[in-house]
């Protein structure tokens, strides 16, 4: 009796060598998910709180056999073609990996200026867009015989939705810009000038100065090439866009510090000269984006 008694000892303490050389073996896994497979009737499975999530579809491994600890309901099944979102450690807990969203960054150029933009992927279809571009230039024009300097400042901030129909690097894109274009000017004549039906000596006219903007905020539309984070193996990137901003009627401020500033006669002339930096303002109610760039993904 006592050498049958010894016999399954040893037995049985070879089984378990084997199976824990078996376990200290296998290679680690890979973050694909896997098939799930209920466990038998009477399985356990040895978890922790911060390994599964409280999900019912989450289930053992096909081909693992769960040691003791909590017991499984009995008969329960796994939905068809469920995977396991967690993977398994060496002392047989489960833990689920966070995949943390793709961020990606772009420096831009374009007729917005030179800005950059940062993207998160949403969705594989679905990407954030925000930016900032700022731009600053003067240059000189003549409105209706008068010189003017003109101050412009492209200053912009896009709040963007990009929608990838095709999962790719072709984007529709939608939204609204915080807008700051605008212009000041000013114009000193050194000579006798005309102003709407009239003619003026500089001594008269003195300085004109004034301003125009736009709407503060502006929708925009358009299309584009170029997903930032389309990819977990991508880095780098070209990115395009071409676009409508609609900025809006502008309001356009003009004034004289001039002998005849307060000459109703001099500022019905002077309004015909405002009506005539309107129209020429017009012409940027929608404002034409075109822009290019390279993007990083972090």
């Amino acid at each position: 009796m006592n050498r049958w008694i010894l016999s399954a000892t040893v037995i049985l303490l070879a089984c378990n060598v084997a199976l824990a050389a078996t376990q200290s073996t296998t290679p680690a896994r890979s973050r694909t998910s896997r098939p799930a497979a209920a466990p038998a009737p009477g399985q356990t499975l040895n978890t922790t709180s911060t390994a599964v999530p409280a999900n019912p579809e989450l289930a053992a491994p096909t081909g693992t056999t769960a040691p003791t600890g909590t017991t499984a309901p009995a008969g329960a099944t796994a939905p068809a073609g469920a995977t396991a979102p967690a993977d398994r450690n060496k002392s047989g807990e489960y833990v689920v990996d966070y995949e943390p969203p793709y961020i990606g960054l772009a420096v831009k150029v374009g007729t917005t200026g030179p800005g950059l933009e940062a993207t998160i992927g949403i969705l594989d279809w679905l990407n954030l867009r925000a930016g900032g571009y700022y731009f600053r230039v003067r240059h000189g024009g003549t409105v209706q015989d008068v010189e003017y300097d003109f101050d412009v400042k492209l200053a912009s901030v896009p709040l963007l939705v990009d929608l990838h129909p095709f999962e790719n690097e072709f984007r529709i894109t939608g939204g609204a810009v915080y807008n700051r274009n605008m212009a000041d000017l000013d114009g000193t004549p050194n000579e006798n000038t005309k102003i709407g039906d009239h003619t003026y000596t500089p001594e008269e006219i003195g300085e004109l100065s004034g301003s125009i903007r736009f709407n503060l905020f502006a929708p925009y539309i358009g299309l584009g090439y170029g997903n930032a984070v389309l990819d977990a193996d991508k880095t780098w990137g070209f990115v395009f866009d071409i676009g409508i901003m609609w900025q809006g009627t502008p309001s356009i401020n003009l004034s004289s510090d001039g002998t005849k500033a307060g000459d109703p006669t001099f500022q019905s002339d002077l309004e015909q000269q405002k009506n005539d930096i309107q129209d020429k303002a017009d012409y940027f109610r929608i404002y034409p984006v075109l822009s290019f760039g390279i993007s990083y993904q972090f």
